[in-house]
């Protein structure tokens, strides 16, 4: 039995409570009150995965004051030494509290093929801004390498040098995390994925207002989601995990990602799509910093 401690049943005894961890608005925008952001740690209107099925997802965890380690949020390994993860999720975190958990399926129970590791140090995009979530992006480097020749622990592929532009809208994408089935259920201690269609940034900005008082969708962003029906979605403590696409035989050692799960309002509304970093932005900047 592994010493995970699930937020929703021990949240009071966590240093770092999981609503300050993974923000689904900007902070302008949530101290002005006009959001509210929702407690719950999930992948909306998803399934639970085959076991180590998506061997690129890794579970970022936090170590409490007690020693416990409690899931934070998601992420992806680029390689044996280098995670790809959300800005929000570190800043401000001391290295030391935080472990990486690659070939991670149960956060309950061990399989044998979990890999944990520490955060030796990491790198948070020079132009992150709290405030818009513009530049959410970060790099984690491992106190020790993984051992990538099991099937259970793989890197993603990243978006070729040329896709600079944002997918087709209604292009399904795919995006995975731990979580609830639905807002306040019972946390789920099993990985989850949920297909999610690209929403246009002309449509997506128009969603969030894109004024003074609501936050603006910028290029570097994408976003996804059912504006027709809602439902499917990431949420809290998806954050910093992958938003990728699977080749048509849904081969996941193919996958390449396209997001970082970063933010939105509540999860899986219909009027307001998940936003996420768009990897193929900031390809320069991971080739200059995971070395």
């Amino acid at each position: 039995m592994k010493l995970i401690v699930l937020a929703a049943l021990f949240a009071c005894a966590l240093a770092m409570p999981q609503r300050m961890v993974m923000p689904r608005l900007p902070a302008s925008v949530i101290m002005k009150g006009k959001y509210q952001l929702i407690p719950s740690n999930k992948i909306v209107g998803g399934t639970v995965v085959e076991p180590n099925s998506l061997p690129f997802q890794i579970s970022l965890q936090r170590r409490s004051a007690l020693g416990s380690y409690s899931q934070s949020c998601g992420g992806s390994i680029l390689d044996a030494n280098v995670i790809l993860d959300a800005a929000h999720c570190v800043r401000g975190v001391d290295a030391t509290i935080l472990r990486v958990v690659a070939g991670e399926h149960s956060l309950r129970t061990d399989s044998g093929l979990e890999q944990n590791r520490g955060v030796a140090s990491f790198k948070i995009h020079e132009e992150y801004r709290p405030l818009t979530v513009e530049n959410d992006i970060s790099l984690l480097f491992l106190d020790a390498p993984l051992d990538l020749s099991v099937p259970s622990a793989q890197p993603i592929f990243l978006p070729p040098p040329t896709a600079e532009f944002d997918p087709a809208p209604g292009l399904m994408l795919t995006v995975s995390g731990w979580g609830t089935m639905s807002s306040g259920g019972i946390i789920s201690d099993e990985l989850r994925r949920v297909d999610v269609p690209v929403v246009s940034d002309d449509v997506c900005n128009t969603a969030y207002g894109g004024t003074v008082d609501a936050p603006e969708v910028y290029p570097s962003m994408i976003c996804a989601g059912d504006m027709s029906n809602g439902g499917v979605d990431s949420c809290q403590g998806d954050s910093g995990g992958p938003l990728f696409v699977l080749p048509l035989d849904g081969n996941a050692a193919e996958a390449r990602q396209i997001g970082i799960v970063s933010w939105g309002q509540g999860c899986a509304l219909a009027a307001y799509p998940g936003v996420y970093t768009q990897v193929s932005y900031f390809l320069d900047w991971i080739a200059a910093n995971r070395v």
